[in-house]
This record gives structure tokens, C-alpha cells and sequence, in this order.
């Protein structure tokens, strides 16, 4: 009931609601939880829901005001709470004041417990030719945020290593193309054989503000695969090529304008994918409401 209380306080103050960026960080080389919860209370009480980016970036939306701040909730086995800071202030001993103007970072960080248990996960692409340079990323197997999976560079040789993974079940893959299940315990994984794929599969996450469900939005890819179509919500697959591929979306709810098409820092509707090698980040297509 309070959770409940607590989203009508914020649809209620939405037109005054203001982004933080925030920010996760973890012991180098360990990857991110793929979510927690965030204790907020301002009269009532909710968790919000933290889904790290790749580099550990997140976003929420809180109207301007004063909250009280616990500490995160489910975490992972093996992960532990350090600190959490806004703008220098300690939020487990301070509230978090947010004002209008105010452009600080909410900084969680988070730290291994007890003796590391975190063990290293090797193993060679096979087929990699000359020059070719790419990487490839381990996430849980039980379907965790895409984008909070662990990547790793791969060698001229083909050889890769995670060097810090903590005891679970995972996938080893190529942005979406699965390879292999890895079983995680107390000991170093090595040996691990992954195929490197003839196209490039990428991941493309569509992301409406504000609105209750996904829509299903068309895509159309053109590039050294050839002309390829998908359609679909939330989270699917495009299929592309070494070179370059242009992207086009289509099936946009009247409510809604494209606000941006994006992949890492590349802005999708200015210039095309360039791919050299297995894709690198996930492409994340945003829509806003219509003024």
C-alpha cells in the first residue's frame, strides 16, 4: 500500500519531476548487478528499481524535495554496500535533498564481501581472422539486464579472459548470439570454445517515457547483410554485417516522436553503424511524448 501511495505522490508532482543521473561502481574488472532496489521514503515508503547501464550509469525520476535514502535491497550474493553519496553528502547518515537547480550525481558504490569470491572465466573465439579486433560479454543466464553484462576485449589469437566473475550461472556470447553456458563455482573457468558468428547480431532496446507498455515498433537495417526487417517491443535483434549499416524505425505511435537513436555515443540518425567486428554496445532507441 505504501509503494502505491508513493507513485501517486510522484505522478501527482510528474510536470515537476527532475532526472538524476546516478552512477554504480564496483571493485575493476567485476561485473555489475543486473539490478537492486533502492529504498526511497518521503512520508510513505518504495523501492526503486536500479538497472546499471554497461559503465554503471542509471537514471531516476524524483520530483524536487527531501528523501530519506536506505540501503539497496536484494543484492547479489558476493556484493556489498561501501557508500552512498549525492553531490559529497553521505545519504546513509544524511537525507537526500534534491533541488530544482541541482546537478549532482547519486554515486552508489559497492564492494565484494568477505574473502573475494570472484574467480577468472577464459577461453578462445575460434575463427578470428587477420586484424580482426572485437570483444565479447558474459551476463547471468537467468536473464538478467543486458546491459549490466561483463565484456572483455579478444586477442589477435583469439584469446579472451573475464578475470573477476562471481559464482553463477552465465552465457557467454556475442551481443545476443548465444555460445556457451557457463557454470561458475570457487574455481577458474578455462578452455571455453566460442564460434565466432558469419553476421553480427545487435541488440536494440526501444524505451518509451512514461509510457505503461513498449510499443511494437518496426526496423529496417541496410548494410553488407543486406536488407534485413524486424518488428517487435521492449528488446530485439537486428541482424547486420562488417561495414557500414544504416537503421531506420518505423510504426511510431501517434503519441510519440523519435527522440534519438544511439549506440554507445554514435547518434544512429546522423551516421551509420560502422561494425569491424561483433558489436560492442546495444542500440537504444528512445521515444518521447508529443508536447
Amino acid at each position: 500500500m505504501t509503494s502505491v501511495v508513493f507513485l501517486i505522490f510522484l505522478l501527482l508532482q510528474n510536470v515537476n519531476a527532475k532526472e538524476i543521473t546516478g552512477r554504480v561502481t564496483v571493485e575493476p574488472g567485476v561485473q555489475f548487478p543486473s539490478s537492486f532496489g533502492l529504498p526511497v521514503a518521503a512520508g510513505t515508503s518504495t523501492s526503486l528499481r536500479i538497472r546499471p547501464n554497461i559503465d554503471g550509469s542509471f537514471r531516476l525520476q524524483l520530483p524536487p524535495g527531501e528523501y530519506r535514502v536506505g540501503a539497496p535491497q536484494a543484492l547479489p550474493p558476493g556484493y556489498s554496500l561501501q557508500s552512498i553519496a549525492y553531490g559529497g553528502v553521505d545519504l546513509l547518515r544524511n537525507p537526500l535533498k534534491i533541488g530544482a537547480d541541482d546537478h549532482s550525481e547519486l554515486l552508489i558504490t559497492l564492494a565484494l564481501s568477505g574473502p573475494s569470491p570472484a574467480v577468472s572465466v577464459s577461453g578462445r573465439v575460434t575463427g578470428i581472422g587477420p586484424g580482426d579486433v572485437h570483444r565479447i560479454a558474459l551476463r547471468e543466464a537467468s536473464g538478467g539486464d543486458l546491459s549490466a553484462a561483463l565484456e572483455t576485449s579478444v586477442g589477435v589469437d583469439g584469446a579472451f579472459i573475464f578475470p573477476k566473475v562471481l559464482p553463477g550461472a552465465y552465457i557467454v556470447y556475442q551481443r545476443l548470439l548465444v555460445q556457451t553456458p557457463v557454470m561458475v563455482g570457487s574455481t577458474n573457468v578455462t578452455g571455453l570454445l566460442v564460434a565466432r558468428p558469419a553476421n553480427i547480431l545487435v541488440a536494440a532496446h526501444v524505451i518509451a517515457e512514461g509510457a505503461s507498455t513498449t510499443p511494437v515498433l518496426s526496423f529496417e537495417t541496410k548494410g553488407p547483410a543486406g536488407t534485413t526487417q524486424a518488428r517487435g517491443a521492449g528488446s530485439i535483434v537486428l541482424n547486420m554485417g562488417i561495414g557500414e549499416n544504416s537503421i531506420s524505425v518505423s510504426n511510431i505511435p501517434d503519441a510519440y516522436r523519435l527522440k534519438s537513436i544511439t549506440y554507445g555515443d554514435v547518434d544512429l540518425q546522423k551516421e551509420p553503424l560502422k561494425l569491424d567486428g561483433p558489436a560492442v554496445w546495444d542500440i537504444f532507441v528512445r521515444l518521447a511524448p508529443k508536447n
